[in-house]
């Protein structure tokens, strides 16, 4: 028979959601490190697709727990809007870090290992059962015991499938490719910009295009894709691929020319369901943002919001979760993501050329009077005194 592990905490998932909330509960006590662990079927460096986009949210969140951003990334200047011949800019310095998920997910994973935090990796989790004392998790190495399980696998959670979560989440859907480029002769490169162009809309695209600069192993490459958010499920759904075949081609570039890949991102919706008794959802398994596609900033604050309600129901032995939900919603982080989430249900809501157009003017103009019109703006907080990760 497998020997049971018996642990306080177990953490389904080593990505930014994940690693997260680890790190957020050894910040309040460092005694978690030895009544937690992590386990992920992956190996890190391992890939994920990703636009990789990171905002100051998730910079804020990062400098909370005493850390700079040192991965390696593009940093972005201007993040411009576009819609036909129309545009307005965001800018700032930087307005988006544009990293490589492999490498921004071994750092994290890395910087826990520092914190004397356990993550099992090439372990995946192939059962689980919730009785009344514990969480029974089977992995392919052994069989734990938690009080409390933290479910960080993604958009296509296996533990939510296999408890039968229940709720009426949606899921947005994107393709991208990576393009090798001459940075010289690129204008997103030179004038670091990321573009977010949503013309294709005009193709039942409930979402945008997306160029965005990056790096490669040390290579420059423009990350490509589509994100359809799916914000009205009873419209026609749009040809991805297709779409995104115009749009290349439009930048003269061939799509059989490159690496298809694809990948779901669950919707963030504050009528879901979060938790159940001893088990907690976050990140991507829980919902990301289904205006823009961000997710790592939002992943790294349900970190935060786990990791309270965590030690919480441990100084009150109480393991319902039941105020887990109310918790997230009263953050500041996702009251903006609610917010987000009922501009997608309207900006998505007609395909009115007229419409986009104008709207495109009025954000022009209101741009104006907010500190994007400044590019020398530096969003986020001030790093605070604690130790940084080295």
């Amino acid at each position: 028979m497998t020997q049971v592990e018996h642990v306080d905490v177990l953490i389904v998932g080593s990505g930014p959601s994940g690693i997260s909330t680890a790190l957020h509960l050894v910040q309040e006590d460092p005694g978690w490190a030895e009544r937690l662990v992590v386990v992920d079927k992956a190996v890190h460096p391992r890939e994920k697709l990703c636009g990789g986009g990171v905002t100051h949210l998730g910079v804020n969140v990062l400098t909370g727990l005493g850390l700079t951003f040192e991965p390696s990334h593009f940093r972005v200047r201007e993040a411009r809007l576009v819609y036909e011949d129309l545009s307005y800019s965001f800018f700032a310095d930087p307005a988006i870090r544009i990293t490589r998920r492999d490498e921004f997910d071994h750092w994290l994973v890395q910087v826990a290992g520092r914190r004397g935090i356990t993550v099992r990796q090439g372990e995946g989790v192939t059962d689980i059962s919730v009785h009344d004392d514990y969480v029974e998790v089977v992995t392919e190495a052994t069989t734990f015991h938690a009080r409390v399980v933290v479910a960080a696998d993604g958009s296509r959670s296996f533990v939510r499938r296999r408890l039968h979560w229940d709720d009426t989440s949606r899921v947005a859907r994107l393709l991208e490719v990576l393009t090798p480029e001459n940075p010289r002769q690129q204008a997103e490169f030179r004038d670091g910009v990321a573009v977010f162009d949503f013309t294709p809309m005009q193709k039942d695209l409930q979402g945008y295009y997306w160029d965005f600069p990056s790096y490669v192993d040390g290579q420059p490459h423009m990350n490509r894709g589509v994100f359809d958010s799916r914000a009205r499920p009873e419209r026609e759904r749009a040809d991805l691929k297709a779409v995104l075949d115009n749009s290349l081609a439009e930048r003269d570039r061939e799509l059989e020319a490159y690496k298809l890949k694809g990948h779901p991102i669950r919707w963030f919706d504050r009528e879901g369901r979060f938790a159940i008794p001893r088990v907690l959802l976050v990140g991507d398994a829980a919902g990301a943002d289904p205006l823009m596609g961000e997710g790592i900033a939002f992943a790294l604050g349900y970190g935060e919001v786990a990791a309270q309600a965590t030690a919480d129901a441990f100084a009150r032995r109480d393991f319902s979760f039941v105020t887990y939900k109310e918790r997230l919603l009263a953050a500041p982080l996702f009251q903006h993501l609610s917010l987000r989430t009922r501009l997608a249900r309207k900006a998505y809501l007609l395909n009115n050329r007229w419409l986009a157009r104008l709207g495109w003017r009025v954000m022009r103009f209101l741009l104006r009077f907010s500190r994007w019109r400044d590019p020398s703006y530096r969003p986020g907080r001030a790093p605070e005194q604690l130790e940084t990760a080295s």
